[in-house]
């Protein structure tokens, strides 16, 4: 369980610093018919991380963890990154959320910086539902929405994304589902290469889903991974974190 939780921490990170390294190409790729698949690629990536739980934290609950998103392949119309001969890549980010006094609403700010590759968020998220001890086999449901700003040396956008999961919160094991919708744009920016794309966007609005589980190890802690549908394409979430 040790190594498990060590090699989770290190996830996130070692993902991103691959990320960084495949959008490098965007540079030398981009054009202004590739931006939207580009752009649909990259906001399933930051949508994937909104909820690892269906169950809200309520004041004064606090919860802080890092999570990483990996797409098994760049979409079949992703030629920005297929040109490359990328496979796999994916983002990582760390997020913090607290539960505000009298409402059953959530805070949440979230971000990374490394290898070029800039994101900033914020988000809330309301609980629907919260299970009790009377009440323990019925899903916590709660909705949520996240506005992320994106900057790249190639490009830069924007992301919102919004969703709503469903969890059981069982002794150790809480296995939970999310739908969601990603509306991402992406404008390029700094491209030497093909200048006349400077300035050009793209905005994209796709679907989102996931499955996953999270396991308590240890009092406060947990760890958990999904498999997600990113917009058509397969993927997988992994993630570590403390709730208070």
């Amino acid at each position: 369980m040790k190594k498990l939780i060590l090699a989770l921490c290190f996830l996130p990170f070692s993902a991103g610093m691959a990320a960084a390294g495949d959008f490098d190409n965007f540079n030398n790729n981009a054009s202004q018919t590739l931006l939207k698949p580009f752009a649909k690629d990259l906001g399933g990536l930051l949508g994937a991380m909104d909820f690892n739980s269906g169950r809200s934290l309520g004041f004064p609950g606090f919860d802080v963890n890092a999570t990483a998103v990996v797409q098994s392949k760049p979409s079949s119309d992703n030629a920005i990154l297929n040109l490359a001969n990328v496979g796999a890549f994916g983002v990582a980010m760390l997020q913090a959320s607290a539960g505000l006094p009298l409402t059953d609403l959530d805070v949440a700010v979230r971000g990374v910086s490394y290898g070029g590759l800039s994101i900033m968020g914020a988000g809330v998220r309301y609980g629907i539902f919260k299970s009790g001890l009377a009440t323990k086999f019925i899903p916590d449901i709660s909705v949520g929405a996240f506005y992320d700003v994106i900057d790249f040396d190639y490009f830069k956008g924007s992301h919102l994304s919004f969703s709503a999961a469903a969890s059981f919160d069982l002794p150790i094991i809480k296995p939970y589902a999310v739908v969601g919708i990603d509306r991402t744009t992406v404008e390029a920016q700094n491209n030497t290469v093909t200048p006349a794309v400077n300035g050009v966007d793209a905005t994209v609005t796709k679907p989102r889903y996931t499955l996953g589980v999270r396991l308590s190890p240890l009092p406060l802690v947990y760890v958990y991974g999904a498999y997600n549908i990113l917009h058509g394409e397969g993927g997988y979430t992994a993630g570590l974190g403390v709730r208070f």
